[in-house]
């Protein structure tokens, strides 16, 4: 008998890092963008403009230790390629992550996080805390002139072309989403409070900050989410009426997506409340298209709650599954989700006993560029690099509206 792998066209060696490709099984078009270290985490788009994509994201040893810097790669229009990455975070001493780009002022700003590290083999556990010290992270900011921005000359993006990094609040504070303009072009950008005493992150909670719209935070002005105790990673975008700002969380009980209102200027919140989808305790993203639908990106799988035993906020859970990454859409802001497709289903692997062999796909991001075409990245095979993908609202939808 004969193996059918001995004559078999081997495409893999068509594959370049950062490449765009296309593959008939698959939709859209992606790549996988270089990996900058051995752990590639958190990524975040960003359109520079009208012909250069960024995406930004965290790589290193491991979270939480120092060396975790955040690294930044370009898609220029018809490169064909994403440029490999360059580190352009600041502080090798501590461990930067979540970074996230916008442009404001004829800058391109950077906001990440800077936290304390650990040694790996440093003890902790007798204290009661957690490895990665989140409640010492300091949120940094850094910038460029969007008009020096050259993809094709790694010097105009490089670690010395950034404006020496200073931090946007005093207090500790972490952040993941990209800021919202106001109607008055100041920025609101979504941020999380983590405390020592939370141990797994349970008593995170979630503010907004008001950043000047110029890009730069001044004199800070924050604005709380009441009752968002375990909500975080909020991810906020315009209502459908154009009156009101939707903002969706995360939720450390791995139960649900959580939705919180507020009027345009966004400085009161209503306590946010769990809407159909599910959530895993790992990040998710929302977008609001030109078509009107609302896009939702994030993993489809969560602890379904048990009504007869709630689980108290200032708890969290932490299911290992970050699959299938799942992309829904709504047409009524998120009451309802009528169209669902999983995009990457990781190697398979079924069952609590084989999640490790699975490769966790987490933390996305996502955009649109030309009306009704997305852009996503996000951390691919259990963030051994980042993966980039490009495809149509139809694609989700399954069939061309009239």
């Amino acid at each position: 008998m004969f193996s059918s792998t001995s004559f078999a066209l081997n495409l893999s060696t068509e594959l370049d890092w950062g490449r765009i490709v296309r593959t008939p099984l698959d939709p859209g078009v992606w790549a996988l963008l270089e990996p900058a270290a051995q752990q590639n985490h958190a990524p975040q788009l960003c359109w520079v403009g009208n012909e250069l994509l960024a995406c930004v994201w965290m790589a290193g040893g491991k979270e939480g230790t120092a060396g975790m810097g955040i690294y930044l790669s370009l898609l220029a229009a018809a490169s064909g390629s994403w440029t490999p990455p360059q580190l352009i975070s600041q502080d090798p001493e501590r461990s930067e992550q979540n970074p996230l780009l916008f442009v404001a002022g004829g800058q391109l700003h950077l906001i990440h996080t800077a936290q304390r590290s650990r040694a790996l083999d440093e003890p902790f556990r007798e204290s009661g805390s957690s490895f990665s010290m989140q409640w010492t992270a300091q949120l940094r900011q850094q910038s460029l002139p969007v008009a020096t921005l050259d993809a094709a000359d790694p010097t105009s993006w490089g670690p010395e072309a950034w404006s020496r990094t200073t931090d946007l609040i005093a207090e500790p504070a972490f952040c993941r989403h990209p800021p919202l303009q106001r109607p008055d072009g100041r920025w609101l950008l979504p941020i999380y409070r983590s405390l020592e005493t939370g141990g797994a992150f349970g008593h995170d909670h979630s503010q907004v900050l008001l950043i000047e719209a110029n890009g730069v935070g001044a004199a800070p002005q924050l604005f709380a989410v009441p009752e968002s105790t375990g909500r975080v990673h909020g991810s906020i975008v315009p209502a459908a009426d154009g009156l009101s700002l939707l903002q969706f969380f995360r939720s450390r009980l791995a139960d649900r997506i959580y939705r919180s209102t507020s009027e345009l200027d966004g400085e009161q919140w209503s306590a946010p409340q769990p809407i159909q989808l599910p959530n895993n305790n790992s990040s998710i993203q929302a977008l609001r298209l030109t078509s009107g639908r609302l896009a939702m990106i994030y993993n489809r799988f969560c602890f379904d709650p048990d009504p007869g035993a709630p689980q108290a906020w200032g708890k969290a859970n932490w299911p290992s599954t970050r699959w299938p990454l799942s992309i829904a859409l709504s047409d009524d802001d998120g009451q309802t989700w009528p169209w669902i497709r999983d995009i990457d289903m990781g190697y398979g692997f079924c069952g609590t006993a084989n999640w490790s062999l699975n490769g966790q796909l987490a933390y996305p991001s996502i955009l649109e560029g030309q009306p009704g075409e997305l852009h996503i990245a996000y951390s691919w095979a259990g963030r051994a690099a980042i993966r980039y993908l490009s495809l149509q609202e139809v694609e989700i939808l399954g069939f061309v509206p009239a």
